[in-house]
Order: structure tokens, then C-alpha cells, then sequence
């Protein structure tokens, strides 16, 4: 006898087609979580790359913002890497970065901190802290930004002696002879006479620095190879060490960098300036062959405790000989070509800029050379070379020195401004959360 069971027909196809439905969901589940976990790591990694983007524009800011004075000439617009809308009033146009960087962009906006000063609370930087936000932008639409608080600090100590920030494609050539010396040892001097001269040396209170700051390692290795054994103790100071097999010298890359024609500036706009023409044109030296100072009519350009600021303009593309008895104290800025020598010395800040083209191969064999010391010259102070478009030659030759001095260049800050050899730090950051 044959018994069916007619309402459990089509049940195995019933639960068949249950089991598929359960299943395609499932893979479609996975299906969905896999991509949705994709775009959160695609989202994460790119807001990663992003957020590194944010702080890159902080470090950029750093590295352009002017060591010298306050943030002033910031927060008003005229540092030329943050242009500003006109007005560049702090509230509706602020000064702005921008720049790329691995397929991202970002713009940094410097904002004073509102510390409450006199003036324009905008514009007016009391406390030498300004505050950068930085924001970037990248693939898929990810963007991050970065409050950041930065702070002008004042060490009053140049990277070394004699600075030199040129790189080695600028074909560097350096030239010593004799018993000169450079010393990134603190010096101290006592100038007991109306003629200008350091009569009695001492240690300075401050740490050492470089004898000789380079920009560049290439550079550094480059200017130790120009020094035979003997002189290779003759450039002393932070690093130092005389117990070597040669000595090794007092050459390195700084920590910190300067821009040197921006310290130029901040010095050479400070000269008072007349009807129509920019703050130095008319007030700049122009010192040629016939130039005065001769050992029977010495040149003063300024004392320790009158300093002074004194810029030389370049005739042509002709250098600048300062020979005969000079003494001088302050700032002494030196356009194209110079050829320090004879009986000089100066307490401060010498600086060399090339605003253009270096002539070659006349026939004075000092054509090619952008800068040298020789017979007596002394600077006590800091020797900062300039960029330049051409050749690099520095020459320190016979009995030419230069001593590290705060003492000179606290007297310069004191007397003419500046804060030139600090640093900005970073005190403070946070991620805003978009």
C-alpha cells in the first residue's frame, strides 16, 4: 500500500532556495563590509598622507619666516613668501602660504595670538608668538588641518665665526695661506682707545660655536680638504679637537640656517631714506680703486659705543677694496665683490651679498673672488657670506682673523636691533577635527 504525503511536496526545494537566499546575503554582506572596509582604508591612509601634507606646511612656514625682529612685518603682509590682501588687516585677509607637495596642496595662515598688546591686536606682535593653521588638501576629497603656535627665540649666537649657507653646486673654491685664524670661541675685548682697536683679548662668557658653518656636507667636506694639516688647527671652536692626527677642525652644517640677504635687508632698510628713493639708495657707500682710507687718512665707520650701519654699493662689476686703517663697529654690508685688507678691523656683523653676476678672468687674479681677508684684517663678531649666483671663493690669507664675539654683537643688538641668531620654535599644536 502506497502512502503520499502530498503537502511535503517541494518542500526540499522550499528550503534549497531558503539556503541560497541565506547565502547570497551573506556573500553580499561580505561583499559590502570588504568595500566599506576598503574606502575606510583608503580614507584613513590618504587622511594619514594628509595630516604628514598639514605639518610639512608648518615646517615650510618655519623655515621662511624671518628670524630677524618681531612678527610684525608678518602679520602685515610683508614677508614676500606670505602675500596678504589688501588691506592686509588680520581679520578678513591674513597672510597665507601655499604650496604642493606629493600630489596634496596646502595654504598656512599666520594669525597673531591676540595677546592683548597695544595696538592693532591683528597686526601688532607683542609677544613674539603668532599662531599658523595649516590646512591640506588631497585624494578623495580628504583634508586635514593643524593649529600650530610658534615663538621667536633669541639665542644672540650665530652658527659659527664665518658663515657660509652656499651649496656645492655653486663650484665653491676656498684659499688659505699663512697664520690666519678663525675661532667660533667666545672673545671677549677691551677697546681703551679713540682709535677703534681691540688691545686686550679674553674668553667670553658664552658656549662656543663653529669656527666655520657650512650649508651644505659636500661643502664642509670641501673646505677641509682646502686646509693642510698645519691648518687645520687653525680653525677652532665648537667640535674642535687638537688631539687629533690632524686636528679636526671646527667645520660643520649648523643646526639652524639664516637667510642672509634677508638680515641684509633688515639692516639696510633701517638707513634713513630720502625723497623718492628706497630707504638705503642714496645713503649706500660706493667705494671703488680711489677709495679713501690710506694709512696717513684712516676711515672710521662707526665706534662701539656709537655703531653704525654701513652699506657698500657695488660699482659695476667691480670689487670693493677696503684697505689702509679702517676700524669700524656695527653693520658692514658689503655688495658684489670684497677684498678685506691691510690694517682693518670691525666689531659687529660684516655681511657679503652678490645681487649679481661675478666678472672673471681680468687681470687682477682677486677677480674670481667673492670674498677675502688678508695682511690684518679682523672681525670680531660674525662674518655671514651671502648666496650668489656665480662662483664661491673665499680666501682668509696672512695674519687675517675672525673671533666669534657676543660682546660685539650684543653691543649691535643693543644699539641697531635685530635678534638676528635665534630660532622659531614650535610650542604648541593640535589637529582640528573636520
Amino acid at each position: 500500500m502506497q502512502v503520499l504525503f502530498k503537502n511535503n511536496r517541494g518542500m526540499v526545494l522550499v528550503v534549497l532556495i531558503m539556503m541560497m537566499v541565506i547565502l547570497l546575503s551573506i556573500t553580499g554582506a561580505s561583499l559590502l563590509f570588504s568595500r566599506l572596509n576598503l574606502k575606510s582604508a583608503s580614507s584613513y591612509k590618504s587622511g594619514g598622507a594628509v595630516f604628514q601634507i598639514a605639518d610639512a606646511g608648518i615646517q615650510h612656514a618655519r623655515a621662511v619666516i624671518p628670524i630677524a625682529g618681531d612678527f610684525d612685518a608678518l602679520l602685515q603682509g610683508d614677508v614676500s613668501a606670505f602675500p596678504c590682501g589688501t588691506p592686509c588687516n588680520g581679520s578678513s585677509n591674513k597672510p597665507t602660504l601655499t604650496g604642493s607637495l606629493a600630489g596634496s596642496t596646502y595654504s598656512v595662515v599666520v594669525m597673531d595670538d591676540d595677546d592683548g598688546g597695544s595696538g592693532n591686536a591683528y597686526i601688532d606682535d607683542t609677544n613674539k608668538i603668532v599662531v599658523l593653521v595649516s590646512t591640506a588638501k588631497g585624494p578623495n576629497n580628504s583634508q586635514r588641518s593643524i593649529v600650530a603656535y610658534i615663538q621667536k627665540v633669541n639665542n644672540n649666537a650665530p652658527p659659527g665665526a664665518a658663515y657660509i649657507p652656499g651649496d656645492i653646486d655653486t663650484q665653491p673654491k676656498f684659499k688659505t695661506k699663512g697664520s690666519f685664524f678663525i675661532t667660533g670661541d667666545d672673545t671677549s675685548y677691551t677697546d681703551d682707545g679713540p682709535d677703534g682697536w681691540a688691545d686686550i683679548l679674553s674668553a667670553g662668557p658664552e658656549p662656543s660655536v663653529l669656527g666655520i658653518a657650512l650649508g651644505d656636507s659636500k661643502l664642509s667636506s670641501k673646505f677641509v680638504k682646502s686646509l693642510n694639516d698645519s691648518e687645520r688647527a687653525l680653525v677652532q671652536g665648537k667640535g674642535y679637537d687638537g688631539s687629533t692626527t690632524p686636528a679636526t677642525p671646527s667645520i660643520a652644517i649648523p643646526s639652524t640656517n639664516m637667510d642672509v640677504n634677508a638680515i641684509a635687508n633688515f639692516y639696510r632698510d633701517q638707513i634713513s631714506p630720502s625723497a623718492g628713493c628706497p630707504p638705503w639708495c642714496n645713503n649706500g657707500l660706493k667705494m671703488d680703486a680711489n677709495y679713501p682710507c690710506t694709512d696717513i687718512s684712516p676711515c672710521t665707520l662707526g665706534t662701539d659705543s656709537a655703531p653704525q650701519i654701513t652699506y657698500i654699493r657695488q660699482a659695476g662689476k667691480k670689487h670693493t677694496d677696503m684697505k689702509g686703517k679702517v676700524s669700524g663697529a656695527g653693520v658692514l654690508i658689503i655688495e658684489g665683490k670684497g677684498h678685506i685688507q691691510g690694517d682693518f678691523e670691525f666689531h659687529g656683523i660684516v655681511i657679503s651679498i652678490a645681487p649679481g653676476s661675478l666678472e672673471e678672468g681680468g687681470a687682477d687674479p682677486d677677480e674670481d673672488v667673492k670674498f677675502s681677508l688678508k695682511n690684518n684684517a679682523k672681525i670680531f663678531g660674525s662674518l655671514l657670506l651671502g648666496p650668489n649666483q656665480d662662483k664661491l671663493q673665499f680666501d682668509i690669507k696672512d695674519n687675517a682673523r675672525v673671533y666669534y664675539s657676543s660682546q660685539a654683537l650684543d653691543m649691535v643688538d643693543s644699539n641697531l636691533g635685530g635678534e638676528l641668531f635665534g630660532s622659531i620654535d614650535l610650542i604648541g599644536w593640535r589637529e582640528v577635527m573636520e
